[in-house]
């Protein structure tokens, strides 16, 4: 097992096609992970990119697109060994340097791909989100699931 295995997921209510495009660009994730040489090894168009991973740390990266109501959930894995071994609170704050950094990248591009979408409303020039819960059968209890990003990692 690598020594980070991070995921986070972020819902990007934006046209799916349009969020495989920018995020498939290798010149993005060169702007976003200076530190970090990708190299696709599997493109999996409107599903998203798979990277190997050299550099400051090896292993793998991905994203996987899935479409969800009118936008699309960013899933996002880095799953590396650093170059240098690295334990304990260094090892924390490394952790923490990579989820920062794809939190800030991420939140801006959400920024730009949403905007002039009021929140909650859809996303122009789509057909209106599924509110939740309305297709629930009668009598079945509505998710109170929160809906949005999350982050794990080891230990959480």
């Amino acid at each position: 097992m690598p020594t980070l295995d991070l995921s986070c997921d972020d819902l990007v209510v934006a046209d799916p096609a349009y969020v495989a495009e920018r995020l498939g660009s290798d010149t993005l994730w060169r702007e976003w992970w200076p530190d970090l040489n990708l190299t696709p090894s599997e493109r999996r168009g409107l599903e998203g990119v798979r990277w190997s991973v050299t550099g400051a740390a090896i292993g793998t990266a991905e994203w996987w697109l899935e479409p969800v109501r009118d936008g699309v959930v960013v899933h996002w894995y880095l799953r590396v060994d650093p170059r240098r071994p690295v334990r304990g609170r260094a090892l924390d704050r490394l952790r923490e340097r990579y989820v920062a950094a794809y939190r800030e990248r991420m939140w801006r591009f959400k920024d730009e791909a949403e905007a002039g979408r009021a929140a909650g409303e859809h996303r122009p020039g789509s057909d209106p989100a599924i509110v939740s819960g309305e297709d629930t059968a009668p009598g079945r209890p509505r998710s109170t699931r929160p809906t949005g990003s999350r982050t794990t990692s080891p230990g959480s």
